[in-house]
């Protein structure tokens, strides 16, 4: 049978050599052991870790504007605590992530 003669659907593109496909499915495994328990524990966590840095953002906000605007401390870090806020927020963003990328 001459291969132009055969519908496109029917010819055998070959599979990837076993050893391949046993080192994928190796890493696939070893990937998920390491995957899973990491990311159950960042969802276990995941509320008090919001909690936490969303907290501390809100109160050095707070602090800081508080601070500033009365007048008590002459040389207060006014942008050292709104940075610090920042950070906070930056830190619970980067927190997130993590956890959308080792759901997929």
């Amino acid at each position: 049978m001459h291969l132009m003669s055969r519908p496109l659907a029917t010819l055998d593109h070959g599979d990837p050599p076993f050893g391949r496909s046993l080192v994928l499915g190796t890493l696939r495994v070893l990937w998920n052991a390491v995957r899973l328990p990491m990311l159950a524990l960042l969802i276990i966590l995941e509320p008090l870790v919001t909690l936490i840095l969303s907290a501390m953002a809100f109160v050095g906000v707070v602090a800081a504007c508080v601070l500033r605007l009365s007048g008590d401390l002459p040389h207060f870090p006014f942008w050292g605590m709104m940075g610090f806020s920042v950070v906070c927020m930056l830190l619970l963003m980067a927190y997130h992530t993590v956890l959308r990328l080792l759901s997929r």
